[in-house]
């Protein structure tokens, strides 16, 4: 994938959901050498009031690609991964659904939506990546 990298944010949680470093592994295998733009729990954004998502579409803004879980749960409307992934695609971005395992059943959001649903391996990742180009 080149020396550049790619900017990558990954949502996530920190309520105990692995899907994010299952996700973050993936794409480092993939060779993707991401520029990791996500919010990390070291390092919160401000919480307070629209601050929070004013600082995640900055992430968004500055990312090529949004990588995210594609459980239900991250489609559920007024979530704040909805709002990540209106956002993202409201600005052209590539969103690329990530199956981690964690559920049985996929979001029918990502399907709607002409978002690709993909395996959490390195293989997988790095070819939707490709194929985004």
């Amino acid at each position: 994938m080149g020396k550049k990298g790619t900017n990558i944010v990954i949502p996530h949680r920190w309520d105990g959901s692995n899907d994010y470093d299952k996700i973050a592994g993936a794409a480092e295998r993939a060779g993707l050498n991401p520029s990791d733009r996500s919010v990390t729990a070291d390092k919160p954004l401000d919480s307070k009031g629209n601050y929070l998502m004013r600082d995640i579409y900055g992430k968004i803004d500055s990312s090529s690609i949004v990588l995210v879980p594609a459980r239900p749960s991250s489609t559920r409307e007024g979530s704040v991964t909805r709002k990540e992934i209106d956002y993202a695609v409201s600005q052209g971005k590539t969103v690329i659904a990530v199956d981690t395992g964690a559920t049985e059943r996929h979001a029918t959001y990502f399907k709607d939506n002409n978002i690709p649903i993909v395996a959490a391996r390195k293989d997988s990742i790095a070819k939707a990546v490709r194929e985004s180009k």
